[in-house]
């Protein structure tokens, strides 16, 4: 039993980092997916659908107060933590899963076994699948805040920081869900 663990939102300027649990109800050995930034938008949709009614799975977010609060590193371990609580309280039975995280750093408290993989979101299915989640998902949210900051173009970078982003930066005060701590070093 695997559960993959990926994050999506570690270097944005604004908007929150986000985690993800994934495990497969019924293994999928035809489904070739990899990392979500190399997989395009359309792709990543119906990929999304699929995976919504194919797993378990656990969403964290972490808001930028906490990132500034925290750092991002300890506010993308918060993340997964509470991912891995969510996805172990729907399904105990994953308690006794492997954990593959994204990455070659990961903290937790939790008695589970895990193993970080570096580009395991290229390497291993089920990671895959909690990247394009987690994106998703974090794309969602960051559509959201365009409606509310129209002038951010955030449905175009996602809080990333593109040339138009930090120009921006320059000329208006940063809204609430920019991260200060990130911002400071773009203005």
């Amino acid at each position: 039993m695997i559960v993959g663990l990926d994050e999506a939102g570690r270097g944005p300027l604004c908007g929150p980092v986000v985690a993800c649990a994934f495990y497969f109800r019924k293994k999928n050995t035809k489904l070739r997916i990899r990392d979500s930034k190399k997989t395009p938008f359309l792709k990543r949709q119906e990929i999304f659908e699929y995976l919504l009614k194919k797993g378990i799975f656990s969403l964290s977010v972490v808001s930028s107060g906490q990132i500034d609060k925290h750092n991002i590193l300890n506010a993308t371990m918060i993340a997964f933590n509470r991912a891995i609580n969510g996805i172990i309280n729907q399904a105990p039975f994953l308690k006794k899963a492997m954990f593959i995280v994204d990455g070659n750093i990961f903290r937790t408290g939790l008695k589970i076994k895990y193993e970080c993989v570096k580009k395991a979101d290229e390497k291993i299915t089920e990671v895959a699948c909690a990247s394009i989640l987690a994106k998703v998902f974090r794309d969602y949210l960051m559509q959201i805040l365009d409606v509310i900051y129209p002038d951010w173009g955030l449905h175009q970078h996602k809080g990333y920081p593109t040339k138009f982003h930090r120009e921006l930066l320059k000329t208006k005060k940063p809204t609430p869900f920019h991260r200060r701590s990130f911002c400071k070093t773009q203005m």
